[in-house]
């Protein structure tokens, strides 16, 4: 993510542009609320971040939920998360969901969802990344739902900086 906090706060503004409804601005900040959602953003001495979320009702009845953020330090870390979560009227359910950060100690990554059918049988598994910058060693893991048992089976690795395989603690 190389965003700049002018790019974040061109993203702000269109947001609070586009949200029809009440705004608020000060120095370094601004907050919109429109009918369907809100955006927000602030910037000052150690950094700019973004967030908004909103929530509509799909033609097919089910209401659709999507929040997301960012952040980018003055020390150059950033971080950025989004997530959708879907619900229809036969009690069927979705959702995913996804997170970056990286800073000068290392960088870690996440992403996952789940489905849940109108019965109420459900699915879904999530990866998860990371890496340490001052050593190098990085840890890469996995959980989904046993679809016999209904349990979460997590599988993991770590490896240090040469890729040698070694004990995650």
């Amino acid at each position: 993510m190389t965003n700049t906090p002018k790019m974040f706060a061109a993203l702000a503004a269109t947001l609070a542009l586009a949200a029809a409804g009440t705004a608020d601005a000060r120095q370094g900040s601004i907050k919109a609320r429109g009918a369907n959602g809100s955006v927000s953003a602030k910037s000052g001495p150690n950094g700019t971040m973004v967030r908004g979320r909103g929530t509509v009702q799909n033609d097919d009845g089910s209401v659709t939920t999507r929040s997301g953020g960012a952040y980018q330090g003055a020390n150059g870390s950033q971080a950025k998360r989004a997530s959708t979560t879907t619900v229809s009227p036969d009690g069927s359910a979705s959702r995913s969901g996804e997170a970056y950060a990286s800073g000068p100690n290392g960088s870690a990554s996440s992403a996952g969802g789940f489905q849940r059918d109108a019965n109420g049988n459900w699915s879904g598994g999530r990866t998860t990344s990371a890496t340490n910058a001052n050593t190098g060693n990085s840890y890469s893991g996995s959980t989904a739902i046993d679809p016999a048992t209904g349990k979460p089976v997590h599988s993991a690795s770590c490896t240090d900086a040469a890729g040698t395989v070694i004990p995650c603690r």
